[in-house]
């Protein structure tokens, strides 16, 4: 019976989860329905595509997760090797301030806060993914590999928004053109942006650690402050 209060608990959190996660995607769509209607220009479209990919990851991240829980160890790890390769679109739509512009009669803070908030609600998207993740490949070999898994995805998550911000490769482009992107990518890195590449990667790989970090740490502090203390525990309080 406990156990089943328990999945159901988890069942309910996670709903409220994804809702919340959907609620975050779905503010800068509105912001830019007002904005075209408001001003009568169309911009900033590419947001709703870029949103959609960004949340694919937490899509794959719940197959991995139901598929490792009931040991379909194949449906897993393909899953996951696709949740690796989807999962840099979702910190990419950090990187689409980029395209912040003045365009009247539309205020720039109006459009920043577009940008803004669709960077966010994209960070926020890679990290629910990479905790469902990181706790199912926990269950399996222990919380020491699932930190590490963490880590060395966020840093080649840096690399891989350099590949598609700079590069302008998309996620898809390893299976429909893995020749072209391996030669592109090698050439413009040797060919002398290895000190853009270096950075970008180093910097984006760096704030994605120390962010998620900062969050999985959060929750810890949460999960402690509602146990019982020992000395609750001690006059069965």
């Amino acid at each position: 019976m406990r156990g089943a209060a328990l999945g159901q608990q988890e069942f309910r959190a996670r709903v409220a989860l994804l809702g919340c996660l959907m609620a975050c995607g779905a503010f800068p769509v509105v912001m830019l329905v007002a904005r075209s209607t408001v001003s009568r220009q169309i911009s900033y479209g590419f947001l709703v595509w870029n949103l959609f990919l960004a949340g694919v990851p937490v899509l794959l991240a719940l197959v991995v997760d139901a598929a490792w829980r009931h040991d379909r160890r194949v449906l897993g790890a393909v899953s996951w090797v696709a949740w690796l390769f989807m999962f840099p679109n979702s910190p990419y739509l950090m990187t689409d301030l980029i395209h912040l512009r003045e365009q009247p009669p539309t205020p720039l803070w109006y459009d920043a806060l577009i940008l803004g908030t669709a960077g966010i609600a994209g960070l926020l998207a890679g990290f629910v993914s990479l905790h469902l993740v990181q706790a199912a490949v926990t269950r399996r070999v222990g919380a020491t590999w699932g930190w590490v898994m963490a880590v060395v995805v966020l840093g080649l998550s840096g690399f891989g928004v350099y590949v598609g911000r700079f590069a302008r490769f998309n996620s898809w482009d390893v299976l429909a053109r893995p020749r072209r992107l391996l030669y592109d990518v090698g050439s413009d890195v040797a060919a002398g942006d290895t000190p853009r590449a270096a950075v970008v990667t180093a910097l984006l790989a760096s704030f994605l650690i120390v962010s998620y970090v900062t969050i999985e740490m959060l929750t810890q502090v949460g999960r402690y402050a509602d146990a019982p203390g020992e000395s609750d525990r001690a006059r069965g309080t």
